[in-house]
Parts: C-alpha cells; structure tokens; sequence
C-alpha cells in the first residue's frame, strides 16, 4: 500500500508543481500539457491497483502490470536526460519505481514460491 500513496503524492505534486519545478530547474514550460495531465492520471490510476493488491495479495495480474510499467519509467527518463530534455533530477522517482519494480518481482516469486503445487493439493 505504501507505493500506491508514493503514487498518489507524485501525481498530485506533479499536477501542482511541475511549473514550478521547471522555472526552479530553469527549464522551459511544456508546449503540451495535456501530455504530462495523462501521465499523472495514470500515475494515480496505477495508485489505486497498487492499493488493490495491498489489500489483496492474489491479484497478481496488477502487479505484473506494474513490473511492466515501473520498468519501462527508469529507462525512458534516463534517456531523455542523456539526450538533455530533461534535467537529472527527473530519474530520482524513475530510480524509485526501478526499485519498486525489483521488490514487485520479487514478491510475485515468493508469493508463489509459497502457494503449494497442483499435485499437492488432497
């Protein structure tokens, strides 16, 4: 449950303050928005799967999901930041999911490594 309120802080301090980060960054202002408002919306909206598995650790399809996303969020930040779109600051929360997303394949490992095989069961 905690990723999913990482997940809600992000997006709800991006929809506030990515202006502000920018001028403070001395970066230039998006020339579409409506870009980084769909990214926040699915920042949150994978906030509440994320929530979903904290209460139900069998819904293993939304953390195999958020692997899948978590992953692809490092790599797309390091190379805009390595081209100079963005500036380095941008991979910290690209680093976190990266983290998060080795902890989410792990869990899904050991969640199953737990659950006895079919040919166990009476």
């Amino acid at each position: 449950m905690g990723k999913a309120v990482i997940n809600w802080v992000e997006s709800v301090g991006l929809l506030f303050c990515d202006q502000w980060i920018r001028q403070l960054l001395n970066l230039k202002p998006l020339t579409n928005p409506e870009y980084l408002h769909m990214f926040i919306v699915l920042i949150f909206v994978f906030g509440i799967g994320y929530w979903w598995v904290g209460n139900d650790l069998s819904r293993q399809d939304i953390v195999k999901l958020g692997i899948c996303a978590q992953s692809s969020v490092f790599p797309v930040l390091a190379y805009h930041t390595a081209i100079g779109n963005l500036h380095p600051l941008y991979l910290v929360p690209g680093a976190i999911d990266l983290v998060f997303s080795i902890l989410f394949g792990l869990f899904l490992y050991s969640y199953n490594e737990t659950k006895p095989a079919l040919g166990d069961y009476p």
